[in-house]
């Protein structure tokens, strides 16, 4: 998601304010911290369940351009560092030009990896496929669709507890597509805020 920093941190205020009340309700003992406290159901389908994340992130930003996010994703976890999945991405977006508007909507699958690295630091990189409408800035709009593809790559920072937390993750896009939603014109860096349970 792109937002402006000051803006940034204000969410990111509230979101870490969110995770410390979370964290402090979660008092109860877990079996992956302490072995012996409960008695864990070992099935293969109960396992496979247990290590299913669920999480993703959002965004938007409103003015002369309205631009809504929201990708949900669902990771498993291949060991106690690497997570790994897939999610979907969904963008609205609208902008107001010549006094004229132009309305389309974004969508698309994607792929993740997320490695832990050291205290709540990881390494992340996903590919999107992203269906969009070429855009002409001036009218008449096109409405021609078409297949992009966009692969953030960096670092993040995830801070919570056992049931769940709020990460932030500066990427950066190593294909920066002009008609990807996340190109910007310049350097191809990406601020993302997002939610794991």
């Amino acid at each position: 998601m792109l937002i402006g920093c000051k803006k940034f941190i204000h969410l990111l205020a509230i979101c870490l304010l969110v995770v410390t009340m979370v964290t402090a309700q979660n008092e109860t003992s877990d079996s992956y911290v302490n072995p012996g406290t409960n008695k864990k159901n070992t099935s293969p389908q109960s396992d496979f369940a247990d290590k299913l994340m669920y999480g993703g992130s959002f965004g938007a930003f409103f003015g002369r351009q309205t631009y809504i996010e929201l990708c949900p994703k669902v990771g498993y976890k291949v060991d106690k560092r690497l997570v790994a999945g897939v999610g979907a991405n969904y963008i609205y977006f609208s902008v107001r030009d010549y006094g004229q508007r132009f309305v389309t909507h974004i969508y698309g699958p994607n792929v993740f990896a997320q490695y832990a690295l050291v205290s709540g630091l990881f390494a992340y990189g996903e590919f999107n496929a992203f269906n969009v409408a070429s855009y002409n800035p001036l009218p008449p709009y096109a409405t021609e669709r078409m297949w992009v593809g966009g692969a953030p790559v960096g670092l993040g920072y995830f801070s919570g507890g056992q049931i769940g937390g709020v990460y932030l993750s500066a990427l950066y896009d190593l294909i920066n597509n002009p008609y990807s939603p996340y190109y910007n014109g310049s350097v191809p860096i990406l601020f993302r805020v997002g939610f794991l349970f």
